[in-house]
């Protein structure tokens, strides 16, 4: 091989795994806004089992694909953009159709990798390591493009220069016809970058809010879009005069007041049952987590609180209300108000300021999943979020949840029990430190019992002192002045026992979740039977692939468990680094990028670490303990360096994430090395399937054991291949 077409060979399998993994994590952003809690991770799972199989159709084609390299560059590009475009402009199809229309680009990306590591036999590790690198870039510059363009925009930007290059290389020796077909296509792509479709067309994938409520409407028009890495924020006038609606992600629709100023504009609020959450309290200083359109900020100010911080993960709200000040007032910035882009755990740590109540208003739609690449949860539900709360305010101050049904009230409220209890409250003592009020209407709609559901947004009180009988009779007749219902109130009323015996016959999980389980909107017990289904699916497909093959036993064994190992430390990795970095994104791109560059790194230098089949891969034994002591260090790292400035967070995530990323580079290309050059293509695509085995198992593997039990099972994978590696017959 010369070295000449070893470079060319490396430059275009980083191109394709920088756009791949961008292309990922599009997926994730647009799936998350039409699909639903687990339907996210299932349909890119399905989509990225396409690597696998490109893998497949590489061994099966011979150098075939190698040598037509350049004109598959050019299919690559040519199926992501008619994907992106085709379930852009279609209404909802459905989680299957998604999944078959975003699968092309990964068979034809993993095929290409595959023939160009299987061309390349004598120089894998130098072909890994422009795999992993690209990888890792494509981690870091995703969150970037599309921050700065938008996930649509970032795609079709990437796709126009990969095909552009394609057609360059192969313009010389193709057909007048397909110079044709490359030339429409590029006037089209190049067309769209300047007049972006998506700008002039109506986005109509969704399946939940904006479709049921807006989109069918007559009259209604959208008047704000925002989309980046975070969210897809869009803003919709039902022409009634009085409201705007922002939606995230195509659901949690948080209303926007018409305000010029005046409070009494805007009296309506107090006829709802967030203005419970402000009442009969001290009112200095509130805090709301989750501010949305900013009602809960023009409550929290009727109430009479003279400072408001107003906290939002998502910057998309905070422009839309900023944008529409002509019909908002811009109230995030009035006098007294201060409005922080945050993810509310970690303003909550940082924050020196002590509050008389804190709010969080549905925070979270449950359809939302991050990024997509893990089950990704938030933490803002958790017995140590409550008790960080709780810390934070002042004597007498209370702590207020609205949340979406009975499930989700009363996993908070054991978790507050548990709190309460913690700091020193008798178990028989804390139902008085509690009160639930039921919604019955909304601003005028009725919406008890909706989605069959017993409670709809109860408003949970936990208060810091003990409801004395008089706080608990003011509450009661509070509530039923705006029509809203006592559910449990001390003294009073206490219907929370009978809502426990109606979940039971549902089978729900109401136990309340900790940092290291924070999955909340798993309700569930046990986990759920669409990931089994898919974890089977992608073993059964391994094993038709195993089939007639002729790889040897021990590269079998040996493959899978580097990419099941690898996948359960990286994703898991990802969950424990949110809290402590305070951001999923931040998480995201940091591990992701720092652990695939190092692992390029290592697998650059692998050739050099000598080792045999009688003897053990010492890397192997390095990952599994830096993964142990990296668990250790995290908990101690989320606790104790929370206060520090974020740079220099992540730059001591960067400190300890490399070592473990050098080491984990170097086993797969150690491994293919000892095949024949026949079988590399082919171990690339067993490899690729048990990546997506290794992320399903971590979720299921979280949702039942947490996560640090998750990194104990990744690392002992890797611990296990180093016991056994001698006695594996490895070689080709």
């Amino acid at each position: 091989m010369r070295q000449s077409s070893v470079k060319r060979d490396s430059i275009i399998t980083f191109g394709i795994s920088f756009v791949l993994f961008v292309y990922e994590v599009f997926l994730s952003r647009f799936f998350s806004a039409i699909l639903a809690y687990n339907f996210v991770f299932i349909a890119i799972s399905l989509a990225t089992l396409g690597a696998g199989f490109g893998g497949y159709v590489a061994y099966r084609s011979g150098v075939a694909i190698y040598r037509a390299c350049y004109l598959w560059l050019g299919m690559f590009a040519f199926a992501m953009l008619s994907a992106v475009f085709m379930m852009y402009i279609l209404p909802f199809r459905g989680m299957w159709f998604y999944t078959v229309a975003a699968f092309p680009p990964f068979l034809i990306g993993g095929a290409l990798i595959a023939a160009i590591l299987q061309a390349n036999y004598r120089q894998l590790h130098v072909v890994y390591f422009s795999d992993l690198v690209g990888a890792g870039l494509g981690a870091v510059c995703s969150v970037w493009f599309m921050n700065i363009l938008d996930p649509v925009q970032t795609i079709f930007l990437l796709g126009t220069v990969v095909l552009l290059i394609s057609f360059v290389l192969i313009v010389k020796h193709s057909s007048l016809r397909l110079k044709i077909i490359y030339i429409l296509v590029l006037i089209i792509a190049i067309y769209n970058i300047i007049e972006p479709y998506n700008k002039e067309m109506i986005f109509r994938a969704f399946t939940t809010s904006p479709n049921h409520v807006f989109n069918n409407r007559s009259g209604v028009k959208s008047v704000f879009s925002d989309w980046n890495s975070l969210a897809k924020t869009d803003v919709y006038d039902a022409g009634d005069g009085e409201l705007l609606y922002i939606t995230i992600d195509g659901g949690a629709v948080s209303p926007i007041s018409k305000y010029t100023g005046n409070l009494k504009q805007v009296d309506y609020l107090t006829g709802t049952t967030s203005y419970l959450a402000f009442q009969d309290i001290l009112k200095e200083r509130a805090l709301i987590i989750g501010a949305g359109g900013g009602q809960e900020v023009l409550t929290a100010q009727i109430a009479g609180f003279k400072q408001i911080d107003a906290v939002d993960i998502n910057e998309g709200s905070f422009k839309a209300v900023q944008k529409m000040s002509h019909f908002s007032g811009d109230v995030f910035h009035q006098k007294g108000v201060s409005a922080f882009v945050s993810d509310g755990r970690t303003f909550i740590r940082q924050t020196k300021n002590q509050y008389d109540v804190i709010y969080l208003s549905l925070v979270k739609k449950e359809s939302e999943n991050g990024l997509g690449i893990a089950l990704t949860e938030n933490y803002l539900f958790t017995q140590e979020a409550i008790e960080e709360y709780i810390k934070k305010l002042n004597p007498g101050g209370r702590l207020a949840f609205l949340l979406h049904d009975e499930a989700e009230m009363l996993k908070v409220e054991n978790a507050a029990e548990k709190v309460l209890q913690a700091r020193g409250v008798q178990e028989s003592k804390t139902h008085e430190h509690m009160a639930v009020i039921g919604t019955y209407h909304h601003l005028g709609h009725i919406v008890w019992g909706m989605n069959k559901t017993v409670i709809t947004r109860p408003l949970l009180i936990i208060s810091q002192n003990p409801f004395t009988e008089q706080n608990a009779r003011q509450l009661k007749t509070e509530a039923e002045n705006i029509q809203q219902i006592p559910l449990h109130v001390p003294f009073i009323a206490d219907r929370l026992s009978t809502i426990k015996d109606y979940l039971k016959k549902d089978n729900l999980d109401l136990l309340s979740n900790q940092d290291d389980k924070p999955f909340f909107y798993q309700k569930s017990k046990g986990v759920p039977n669409s990931l089994l289904w898919l974890l089977a699916c992608v073993f059964v497909i391994s094993l038709l692939f195993i089939r007639k093959k002729r790889l040897p036993y021990g590269s079998i064994v040996y493959i899978s468990g580097i990419g099941i190992g690898f996948m359960i430390i990286e994703t898991t990795l990802i969950q424990r680094l949110i809290l402590p970095l305070g951001h999923p994104i931040y998480a995201f791109v940091l591990v992701l990028s720092v652990l695939l560059v190092s692992g390029g790194i290592g697998s650059m230098v692998s050739s050099h670490w000598s080792s045999s089949r009688s003897r053990r891969f010492s890397p192997l034994l390095w990952v599994a303990v830096l993964t142990i002591g990296l668990n250790l260090l995290i908990s101690w790292y989320q606790k104790e360096m929370i206060y520090l400035p974020l740079l220099i967070r992540l730059m001591l995530g960067v400190i300890v994430l490399v070592p473990l990323g050098f080491f984990m580079g170097m086993p797969f290309p150690f491994g293919l090395s000892l095949l024949s050059k026949r079988q590399v293509s082919i171990s690339w695509a067993i490899n690729g399937l048990m990546t997506i085995a290794g992320s399903l198992l971590a979720v299921l593997i979280s949702i039942n054991l947490g996560f640090t039990a998750t990194l104990v099972i990744g690392a002992s994978v890797y611990g296990l291949l180093y016991l056994f590696q001698p006695r594996l017959n490895m070689e080709g």
